[in-house]
């Protein structure tokens, strides 16, 4: 305001006004409040908050202390970041670096993350530390030169100084000059250390004191011969079941019972009142608990058919009788009948020495095995369907027993011809292999359920639904313990082969065998010129078959292959028209081969491997491998990995896809007809049919 009185001099004090000073504060963002005055102007008193250097706590201070450096608010929260070297944390009490993003300090010198730490680390060396502050990653070379000669253990290789700190020691060739503990001589070379353990064989003994084990290395210890202990136990009764170990076979006995101690083991012994044996604990100087015995047996009526799993009971004491008598009644209400009554002389049975009585369906199996027995009819067995924990192969095999009997029995009379029957001699090949027709799934896995019985090997081969099973003896093949379709207790032959069905076996006269194949075999013939049109089925590394859908291109492929030969099933195939009872009882099983082949009658001799005379110009039907337009030949997976057929299936693809446009251009082009007709002669047989028809 301006003064409205004049001053005398300029020495007088100036006059203040009533207003509000209203001049900025040292924060430069709040203003003077009080009257007009004289002098510099109060400090701020506004309340604000102020915040640590580490930003994580904060409090309420008048204004005036932010600018205040003796008012500086340092919290107690440590910082925990790791320094510039990486390997130490900071623990810097309120830092200003522990906010995230910030990486240095504004202002000043001064770098709480920086490590004075000393590095200290063992160089490469080996001999000396790093004399670095704390860093991150490896640590210089050593810079330290060793001006002596550095040589091996033996000192015949050395390396002339100077040498650079950490030079390894020379490679020697020559052998260490150690002296070995065994005696032998060493057979390592010249090393710096402890020598490596003899390794010449020599005969020791096993760490339990078993046996002599020959050709162990010398410097072996520990040696285990995988046998039982068998060394008697501290309680004088029971053998160390471990395995070979060192001794003692027990450790320091926890109690003492009668001067001598318990090992342990179950104690085995039979009990008095039943035949199972006593599962406490052992005790060598006491008798056994006279407990009740808990053994889980099977009873059963007096005929076998009903059955009853319940524990033995026996050995319970007169004590607890109330308690036996109601856990007995509450396993007696669980029983699938009532139990026979008893003789009445006062001594107590365990329910697991009683007999269940028999029903009405007893009376009726009783019934029934009596008119089997006078007529000798066999009965299906059905025990010999069930396979233990393979319950779904057993449901199977059942349901289709109650349903098709005869087709099982069929299979088990196949089988058991391939594993019992002896093959003649002169048959040319000892591998017993039998082909199945084309099958439903089901029945396919009841053949591989049933083979699995017999230990036989089975494939499957073929797309759906003409996909069939083939089934041949391996060396671990044998009898099962029980055979369906007979009787129990009669030995099992068989001499006779089965007759051949059309519903079970596959017929004959599709199949070519490729038995015993020599390794440097090339069936690529059969690929080239019957793609598409058969099945190879790979038993082993050296025996295939092959399975058509043509008798005649079976036929043709028989006399065609090198090392085809005909099929020779587990069954018989009956012949008709005149046969000899020696051809019909000698068909088709292993070795027993007639002197005239059916099945090569009803095959209309071809004029080449390629079909009928195609270029005759005659209306033919449409011959098999025209009609097969599919992939090539379907194969089996050779796991042996002897023969690779991908070039020649490809070959054979591209063969037959050329051959096919040729004809088709032969057929529309009459010229071509005309020129292509060549008579190469009636029954003569053409190898390679372009050179036929060249002019």
């Amino acid at each position: 305001m301006s003064l409205v009185g004049e001053r005398k001099s300029c020495l007088d004090p100036i006059p203040t006004c009533s207003d509000v000073c209203g001049k900025p504060l040292v924060c430069k963002t709040h203003f003077c409040k009080i009257r007009c005055h004289e002098g510099n102007c109060p400090p701020c008193s506004v309340l604000v908050e102020q915040r640590c250097r580490c930003g994580s706590s904060r409090q309420t201070v008048e204004c005036h202390q932010l600018f205040d450096d003796k008012f500086s608010f340092i919290c107690e929260r440590t910082c925990g970041r790791k320094k510039n070297c990486g390997r130490h944390r900071c623990s810097e009490r309120c830092c200003p670096l522990s906010k995230s993003g910030d990486d240095q300090i504004s202002g000043g010198h001064w770098d709480p993350h920086f490590c004075p730490v000393p590095c200290g680390k063992r160089l490469r060396c080996g001999n000396h530390s790093c004399q670095l502050l704390c860093h991150s990653g490896h640590c210089p070379p050593c810079l330290e030169t060793i001006f002596t000669d550095l040589s091996c253990a033996c000192g015949k290789t050395t390396i002339p100084p100077p040498i650079p700190c950490g030079t390894p020691m020379p490679s020697c060739p020559h052998p260490c000059s150690m002296p070995q503990p065994c005696g032998h001589q060493a057979s390592h070379s010249c090393h710096v250390g402890d020598c490596p353990p003899c390794t010449v064989p020599v005969l020791k003994e096993c760490i339990g004191g078993h046996v002599m084990l020959r050709n162990i290395p010398c410097g072996s210890k520990d040696i285990r011969c995988n046998q039982l202990c068998g060394k008697s136990r501290q309680c004088g009764i029971h053998a160390c079941a471990r395995t070979c170990h060192p001794p003692p076979c027990d450790s320091s006995p926890a109690s003492e019972l009668g001067g001598k101690f318990s090992c342990g083991q179950v104690c085995g012994a039979p009990r008095r009142d039943c035949k199972h044996t006593c599962i406490a604990s052992c005790h060598p100087s006491s008798a056994c608990p006279e407990r009740r015995c808990d053994f889980a047996t099977t009873i059963s009526c007096s005929c076998g058919r009903v059955t009853a799993t319940v524990p033995c009971g026996a050995g319970s004491s007169s004590s607890s009788f109330s308690n036996d008598a109601l856990f007995e009644a509450s396993i007696i209400q669980k029983l699938p009948a009532s139990l026979q009554p008893l003789d009445v002389n006062g001594r107590k049975v365990p329910l697991g020495q009683r007999k269940l009585a028999c029903d009405a369906e007893c009376e009726k199996a009783a019934r029934k095995k009596q008119l089997a027995d006078a007529f000798d009819v066999t009965q299906p067995n059905l025990d010999s369907l069930h396979f233990g924990e393979n319950s779904g192969a057993s449901e199977v095999l059942s349901d289709l027993m109650r349903r098709e009997p005869k087709w099982v029995v069929a299979i088990e009379d196949r089988f058991k011809f391939m594993v019992l029957g002896k093959s003649k001699p002169g048959s040319g090949s000892n591998m017993k292999v039998h082909v199945f027709c084309h099958m439903v799934k089901e029945k396919r896995d009841a053949v591989r359920y049933i083979a699995e019985r017999w230990k036989l090997s089975v494939q499957a081969a073929g797309w759906e639904p003409k996909r069939f099973v083939v089934v041949h003896v391996t060396p671990k093949s044998k009898p099962p313990a029980r055979i369906i379709g007979s009787k129990p207790g009669v030995p099992v032959s068989s001499s006779q082969p089965p007759a051949y069905d059309p519903l079970i076996d596959m017929d004959p006269r599709l199949v070519v065998s490729m038995l015993d194949l020599p390794r440097d075999a090339d069936i690529s013939a059969l690929v080239l010129r019957f793609g598409g049109e058969c099945e190879l089925v790979w038993l082993n590394d050296k025996n295939a078959l092959s399975v058509f859908s043509d008798p005649v291109r079976a036929a043709t492929a028989l006399r065609r292959l090198e090392h085809g030969s005909p099929y020779q099933g587990s069954v018989i195939v009956m012949q008709t028209g005149g046969a000899s009872a020696a051809t019909a009882t000698g068909g088709n099983a292993w070795g027993g081969a007639a002197q005239s082949n059916s099945w090569k009658m009803a095959v209309a001799p071809p004029a080449d491997s390629w079909g009928p005379d195609w270029a005759s110009g005659a209306d033919l039907a449409i011959p098999v491998w025209k009609r097969n337009e599919g992939n090539p030949i379907s194969t089996t997976v050779n796991r042996w990995n002897m023969l690779d057929f991908d070039d020649a299936v490809l070959e054979s693809a591209s063969g037959r896809a050329g051959s096919r446009q040729l004809m088709e251009g032969c057929a529309a082009d009459e010229s071509l007809v005309d020129r292509g007709a060549v008579d190469v002669g009636v029954g003569h047989e053409v190898d390679n049919w372009e050179e036929a028809c060249k002019l």
